[in-house]
């Protein structure tokens, strides 16, 4: 340690840090996480801790995944005029959008645009309620019509998924919140495909790409089993990326050495979900199935 003291540079260039400690007869491992943010942080536990979350496509046993917002249910979601209908003769007025709470959000970002022609209106704003307002002009006959209201929860920087309303806005009805349509995401989506897994002695690897997605910077990839722990999940710039899981071993003929090794817990289907992101701005989660077992593999819907 003295003489990489007095190394240049060696106190401003920390990569990686990993101690091992040695007790008695046995071996207790100190972990160190490293959280990748605007500052890092390491903290030490010694004896066993969680697996931290890999840097890459590594498919591992309990991976540390971000706690995302649940589900809104888009037919709860209800407008109304603040004010009374009948009252309403000024110039605008604000209008109330409502929905049930997302388990795990924090807060929502909430878009509501205009979907006609001849018109212009898009207004977003995020909020800690599971409620929005926004001001709406009524004297202009040409601003009456479709509208197309996005939230999209979020739980700190995790975002989960958007749901889409469609509002008929009318002089003489401001109520009529209807089905769920599909409606303008700020960026565009990614539709990933995957190539034959490479089987190794140890591992196996899959290749899967993606077209860019318009106004998107970066990627975040979440991949995680249906029936057992494992998982793993990675943000990327790249359009795409190589999933790596664990391999049975094979004898020459490529059958398993242990027969039981075909229902090892990380063979199964998995959900492969893409997000694209822009800053802080998130986009709309495409989702896939991946199918890896020790025969077979497959990407599809």
């Amino acid at each position: 340690m003295q003489r990489l003291r007095v190394l240049p540079g060696f106190k401003a260039s920390v990569v990686a840090f990993v101690v091992t400690v040695i007790v008695g007869g046995g071996t207790a491992a100190a972990v160190a996480n490293w959280q990748q943010s605007a500052t890092a942080t390491i903290a030490i536990t010694a004896g066993s801790a969680p697996t931290p979350p890999p840097l890459s496509g590594n498919v591992v046993a309990a991976p540390v995944l971000a706690v995302r917002p649940g589900a809104i249910n888009a037919n709860k979601i209800t407008c109304a005029s603040v004010k009374n209908q009948a009252s309403l003769h000024e110039k605008d007025s604000d209008f109330i959008f409502m929905w049930p709470a997302a388990a795990n959000s924090t807060a929502y970002t909430v878009t509501l645009s205009f979907a006609g022609t001849g018109y212009s209106y898009i207004s977003s704003q995020s909020v800690t309620a599971a409620s929005a307002t926004f001001t709406l002009v009524r004297n202009l006959p040409a601003a009456y019509g479709l509208y197309i209201l996005r939230i999209q929860p979020t739980n700190g920087g995790n975002t989960g998924d958007a749901v889409y309303r469609s509002y008929a806005y009318a002089q003489n009805d401001s109520t009529n919140c209807y089905y769920a349509s599909p409606g303008p995401s700020p960026l565009g989506t990614a539709s990933p495909t995957a190539q034959p897994a490479v089987r190794g002695a140890t591992t196996s690897t899959i290749a899967v790409n993606w077209p860019a997605a318009a106004g998107t910077t970066s990627y975040v990839v979440t991949v995680k089993s249906k029936t057992s722990s494992y998982g793993t999940e990675f943000t990327t710039s790249s359009r795409s990326t190589t999933l790596t899981f664990p391999q049975a071993a094979r004898n020459a003929y490529g059958n398993p050495v242990n027969p039981g090794d075909v229902s090892a817990p990380y063979y199964g289907d998995y959900t492969f979900r893409i997000q694209p992101m822009n800053g802080s701005i998130a986009g709309d989660p495409t989702y896939k199935v991946v199918r890896y077992y020790f025969w077979s593999d497959s990407m599809g819907d």
